[in-house]
C-alpha cells in the first residue's frame, strides 16, 4: 500500500493528458499490480459511476451532491447536476442522459474548466455566465397544483383531585381540509367540558383561493371579517383580501407577531377568548409566561385572558385589541371587501344582520400609510380612516378613528386608537398605545343588543398602555409597562409591570419581575406579586432554575426546575416548590415527538394532597392518493408530501421542525411559506447504511393553497469487506488490483486477502491478476437484501483459476 500511495501521490502532479510509463518488473517486485500502471499513468481520476462529491462553481460552493463519472474519470452532464449547480441545460445533454449515455462536461461546454480533485473528493467548475442561470428571474414562477386532504387535532386533558373529589377539565379541537388546485377548503370545530358542562361550536368553513395575477385571495364561507380598521367578527359570506405576501413577499399572518405576556403564580391553565370564543388553551408553569402567534379572529376585536390557577382560583385580564399587531409591514395595500351576514356562536340569539364592507389602502412614499373603509347593514353603518406615518428612521406613529351608528337604537358613537413607538437609541425603545370609545360606539356583532343580556362589563371605553425597554451593559435589561381598561359602567382593571434580567456570569441568569393588578374585574386578585428566579446553564440543552415568588393570596414559595431537551424527540421539566410554612409541592412534565404526533404529558402532587394529571396531544394527517401520512404538526395553508425510497425513520429537517418518514418512506411537510423559498433537507446521518440519496436537499417557492411533492432520488450503496482466498487457502495477495468483467479497476486487496467493495451485488464476477501472471476469479455470494444497520457486510470467496 505504501507503494501505490506514493505512486498515486507522484502521479499527482502530471497534467491529465500526458502519460507516464512505469518499470513492470519494479512494481511486481513490490507486491504491486503491474496492470494498475495503466489505470494510474494518468492524473488521478475519479471511479467509474457515481460519487458523492462536493461541487464548487466559479468560486461559489455548491454543497455536496452526486455526480456521475465515465469509464475514463470524466465528469458526466446529468440533469442533477445542472440543477445544483444552477447552470442551463444544452438539448443533446439531456437527449444524451434520455438514452443512458454520457457526455463529458467539456464536450457540454467547451468554453468551460473542469478541475477534479479526487483526492479531496471536490469538483471545481468554471463557467462562462451566459450558461448559469438567473438566481432572480425577472419573472417570477411559483410551483402550483396537488391535491391532499387533512385531518388537524389539539387535545387537551387535565385532571384534579382532592380529599375524594375529582375535577376534569377536556378541550378537543378538529380542522379538516383539503386542498386542490390551490383551492383550499378549511373546517374548525372546538369541543370543551368542565364540570358537567360541555360546549361544541363550529367555528367555520370556508374555502379559499389566491388569484396571482391579481395578487388577490378569494374566500367562501363561514369567515371572520378581516376588513381592516373594521371590527365584525364571524360572518358568512365572501371576502377579497390582497395577497400580502405576493406583493411584499412575507407571509407573516394575523396575529403573528401579537404577545400576550402574564403571571401564573401556581402550574395554570391559561384560556384566551375573543369574541366570547376560546381560540387557545395551554398549560403553563408557575411564573411569567408569554404567548404569541395566537390564531386571531381578527385584530379589531379585544382578548380576553383567563389564569386558572392550581388551587382552584382566577384571575382575568384584557389585552385591548390596539395593542394587537398584524406583522412588521405597515399593512397590505389594495381592496379589501366583505359582504355576507352575521354569524352567532352558541346560545347567542341576537339578530344576525346582512352587511357590506370595503377598506381601501395605499402606500403613499416610503413613510406612510392610509387606510379607508366604509360598512352598511340594514341597522348599522360605519366609516373610518387610519393612517400609520414613519416620523423618523426610529419613531412610527399610528392612528384610527372610526364613526358608527345605529338607527335602530338612536345610538351614535365613535372609536379613536393611536399608538407611538420609537428607539430612542440602540439600548431604549418606548411604546404608547391609547384608545377612547364612546358609549355611543358599536360594532357589527353589537347591533340589535338584546336588552335582557345586557352591554357586556368586558367592553371598555378607554384604555391606555405604556411600556418602555432598555438594556445595559453591566445592568442587563430593563422594562416597564403600564395598562388601565375603563369600562363604560365604571369599572376599571389596571395592570403595572417591571422587569429585569441580566446574565450574572456565563452560564448563569437572573430576572426578577413585579406585577400588580388593580380593579374591581379582578377575581381573586393577587395584589402585588414579585417572583424572582436565577438559572444555571448545566450543558448545550441542560439548564437548573431557582426560583422564589411572593404574592396576597400565596404567600412566599420557593422552588426550583430543573429542564432539558434531550433530543429532537424528548424534553423533560422536574420541580419542586416550597411555601414559607414548609408545605411542598411536585410537578414534572415530559414532551415528547415520537416520530408521527406531538404529545406533553405532566404530573403535580401538592403538600395537601391534591394531585393532577394532564395530557396533550396534538399533531395532523395528509390524506393523499397513495394513502395517509401522520404529522407531529398540523398542517397549514401550504405544505409538501415527502418521498424517500421505502424505509421508515429517515429524518428530514422542514421549515415546522424535524419530521420522520413512515414504514413507506413518506413524510410530510406541516408548513412551506407561500410564495417564499421553503427548504426540505435530509438528515444524511439517518439514512440506512446501505442508502444514499442523489441529493439531500430541495427547494421550491410553493403558491398558497397548493401541495408540494419532494420526490428524494435513493441509490444502494451496499459495502462489503470480502476475505479472498486461493484454492490452497492462502490469501490473496495484498496488492493484487481488483476489477469486474468489463477489465474495469475497481480497488485493490488491502491487505492479505481482504477486499473492500463500496457498491457490491449479489453474484457478483470479480478477476484478479496474481504476482505470478495467474489470473482468477471470484464470485461474490451475497443475500438478495442486505442488513440495513451494519456499517458493512462480510463474506469469503474462493479464486478460482480462470
Amino acid at each position: 500500500m505504501v507503494g501505490i500511495t506514493l505512486m498515486a501521490a507522484a502521479l499527482g502532479k502530471v497534467v491529465a493528458d500526458e502519460g507516464v510509463d512505469f518499470d513492470a518488473q519494479v512494481l511486481k517486485a513490490r507486491g504491486i499490480d503491474p496492470q494498475l500502471a495503466q489505470y494510474f499513468r494518468l492524473a488521478p481520476r475519479f471511479e467509474q459511476g457515481p460519487r458523492r462529491v462536493t461541487l464548487e462553481v466559479n468560486g461559489v460552493t455548491k454543497g455536496r451532491i452526486h455526480a456521475t463519472f465515465n469509464e475514463h474519470g470524466e465528469l458526466c452532464v446529468d440533469s442533477s447536476l445542472l440543477a445544483s449547480a444552477d447552470i442551463h441545460a444544452p438539448e443533446r445533454a439531456l437527449d444524451a442522459q434520455d438514452i443512458g449515455a454520457c457526455l463529458p462536461f467539456n464536450q457540454a461546454f467547451p468554453e468551460a474548466v473542469v478541475r477534479l480533485l479526487p483526492g479531496k473528493e471536490e469538483v471545481a467548475l468554471r463557467v462562462p455566465t451566459h450558461a448559469l442561470l438567473s438566481p432572480v428571474p425577472m419573472q417570477r414562477s411559483f410551483s402550483n397544483g396537488g391535491s391532499a386532504g387533512l385531518l388537524n387535532y389539539d387535545a387537551l386533558l387535565v385532571s384534579r383531585q382532592f380529599n375524594g373529589q375529582s375535577s376534569q377539565y377536556r378541550n378537543f379541537n378538529t380542522e379538516v381540509g383539503l386542498n386542490s388546485r390551490d383551492w383550499l377548503v378549511r373546517s374548525r370545530q372546538s369541543y370543551s367540558a368542565f364540570e358537567g358542562v360541555r360546549r361544541a361550536e363550529h367555528l367555520y368553513a370556508y374555502a379559499e383561493h389566491t388569484w396571482e395575477k391579481q395578487q388577490t385571495r378569494t374566500q367562501f364561507g363561514q369567515l371572520t371579517l378581516a376588513v381592516p380598521l373594521l371590527a365584525g367578527g364571524a360572518f358568512t359570506g365572501v371576502q377579497l383580501l390582497p395577497e400580502t405576501a405576493l406583493s411584499t413577499l412575507t407571509n407573516e399572518g394575523i396575529g403573528s407577531n401579537t404577545v400576550v405576556e402574564g403571571v401564573a403564580y401556581s402550574p395554570a391553565r391559561v384560556e384566551v377568548r375573543q369574541s366570547g370564543v376560546v381560540i387557545y388553551a395551554t398549560l403553563v408553569p408557575s411564573g411569567p409566561f408569554t404567548l404569541s402567534g395566537l390564531p386571531l379572529l381578527s385584530l379589531n376585536l379585544d382578548l380576553d385572558v383567563t389564569v386558572h390557577e392550581d388551587g382552584g382560583s382566577q384571575h382575568q385580564f384584557t389585552v385591548p385589541s390596539a395593542t394587537l399587531r398584524r406583522g412588521s409591514n405597515a399593512g397590505p395595500t389594495g381592496y379589501t371587501l366583505a359582504a355576507g351576514q352575521v354569524r352567532r356562536f352558541g346560545s347567542d340569539d341576537r339578530e344576525t344582520p346582512l352587511f357590506a364592507a370595503t377598506t381601501r389602502s395605499w402606500q403613499w412614499g416610503a413613510s406612510k400609510h392610509l387606510s379607508a373603509a366604509l360598512m352598511g347593514a340594514g341597522q348599522y353603518q360605519a366609516v373610518g380612516w387610519g393612517l400609520q406615518q414613519a416620523l423618523t428612521d426610529r419613531t412610527t406613529i399610528s392612528a384610527q378613528h372610526v364613526f358608527s351608528s345605529t338607527p335602530a337604537v338612536q345610538l351614535r358613537g365613535s372609536q379613536l386608537q393611536a399608538s407611538i413607538s420609537t428607539t430612542i437609541n440602540r439600548r431604549l425603545s418606548a411604546g404608547l398605545t391609547a384608545s377612547q370609545q364612546t358609549e355611543g360606539f358599536r360594532t357589527l356583532t353589537d347591533t340589535a343588543w338584546n336588552e335582557k343580556r345586557k352591554a357586556p362589563e368586558s367592553r371598555a371605553s378607554q384604555q391606555l398602555s405604556a411600556s418602555v425597554n432598555g438594556s445595559l451593559d453591566k445592568l442587563g435589561t430593563l422594562g416597564a409597562m403600564v395598562s388601565r381598561n375603563a369600562t363604560v359602567n365604571g369599572r376599571a382593571q389596571s395592570r403595572l409591570g417591571l422587569s429585569w434580567s441580566s446574565s450574572v456570569f456565563k452560564g448563569t441568569h437572573f430576572s426578577l419581575r413585579l406585577e400588580e393588578s388593580l380593579g374591581a374585574s379582578v377575581q381573586h386578585s393577587p395584589g402585588t406579586a414579585a417572583f424572582a428566579s436565577l438559572s444555571f446553564t448545566l450543558g448545550p440543552r441542560r439548564s437548573l432554575s431557582n426560583y422564589a415568588r411572593h404574592d396576597r393570596v400565596n404567600g412566599l414559595r420557593t422552588g426550583a426546575q430543573l429542564s432539558e431537551q434531550v433530543d429532537d424527540t424528548l424534553g423533560y421539566t422536574l420541580g419542586v416548590d416550597r411555601a414559607a410554612e414548609g408545605q411542598s409541592d411536585m410537578n414534572g412534565r415530559l414532551s415528547l415527538l415520537p416520530r408521527y404526533t406531538s404529545v406533553d404529558l405532566g404530573y403535580s402532587h401538592s403538600g395537601a394532597g391534591a394531585t393532577g394529571y394532564d395530557a396533550a396531544m396534538r399533531g395532523g394527517l395528509a390524506i393523499h392518493s397513495n394513502g395517509i401520512t401522520p404529522s407531529p404538526y398540523p398542517l397549514r395553508d401550504t405544505f409538501g408530501l415527502v418521498k424517500i425510497g421505502d424505509d421508515a425513520g429517515i429524518k428530514l429537517r422542514t421549515p415546522q421542525g424535524p419530521v420522520w418518514t413512515d414504514s413507506a418512506g413518506r413524510a410530510v411537510a406541516a408548513s412551506l411559506p407561500a410564495y417564499r423559498t421553503g427548504r426540505i433537507e435530509i438528515d444524511t446521518a439517518s439514512l440506512p447504511r446501505s442508502v444514499d440519496v442523489l441529493n439531500g436537499y430541495q427547494e421550491v417557492e410553493a403558491g398558497r393553497g397548493s401541495v408540494q411533492a419532494f420526490d428524494f432520488s435513493v441509490i444502494s450503496a451496499r459495502r462489503v469487506l470480502l476475505m479472498a482466498r486461493r484454492a490452497d487457502g492462502q490469501p490473496v495477495t495484498q496488492g493484487v488490483g481488483v476489477y469486474d468483467d468489463d477489465q474495469r479497476y475497481l480497488t485493490t486487496v488491502v491487505d492479505a486477502g481482504k477486499i473492500f467493495l463500496i457498491d457490491a451485488r449479489p453474484e457478483m464476477q470479480l478477476r484478479l491478476t496474481l504476482p505470478d501472471g495467474a489470473s482468477c476469479r471470484l464470485n461474490v455470494s451475497l443475500a438478495q437484501k442486505s442488513e440495513s444497520s451494519a456499517l458493512f457486510e462480510t463474506a469469503e470467496s474462493v479464486c478460482e483459476e480462470a
